[in-house]
């Protein structure tokens, strides 16, 4: 038996297509977030799916998406509030080193949040 063909290049509209997921949520998020850290976790990965593609594409390429991702990070930041730790927890964050400067979505929680959330991130190590 063959082994399964390589996969092939990545897609620069499967980029596009999560910087229009990434800037839907920063513009809810301005409204408040009302789910629980489960679908927190879930909203803030796409920015560090789009971390990881960026370097896989020209800004040409990227075209009118990378002003977009810019506007989308502009409001996640005022929508959102530091937070001391990673939202995934210190082990997460150390065995992926993530870092509050180069993956700061981890490091960020919902200004305008609920009870839940906010009981779920007090639980975080």
């Amino acid at each position: 038996m063959k082994p399964p063909p390589p996969p092939g290049p990545p897609d620069v509209a499967d980029l596009r297509e999560l910087v229009d997921q990434w800037a839907e949520f920063t513009t809810d998020l301005a409204k408040g977030y009302s789910f629980d850290l489960d679908n927190w976790l879930n909203d803030v990965d796409v920015r560090e799916l789009i971390l990881e593609a960026l370097p896989m594409f020209s800004s040409e390429e990227l075209g009118e998406h990378a002003l977009k991702l810019e506007q989308a990070d502009k409001a996640f930041l005022a929508a959102t509030r530091d937070f001391k730790k990673c939202v995934w927890g210190k082990g997460t964050a150390r065995k992926e080193k993530w870092t509050p400067q180069r993956n700061w979505w981890y490091f960020r929680t919902p200004l305008s949040s609920n009870g839940q959330l906010e009981d779920e991130l007090a639980t975080i190590r």
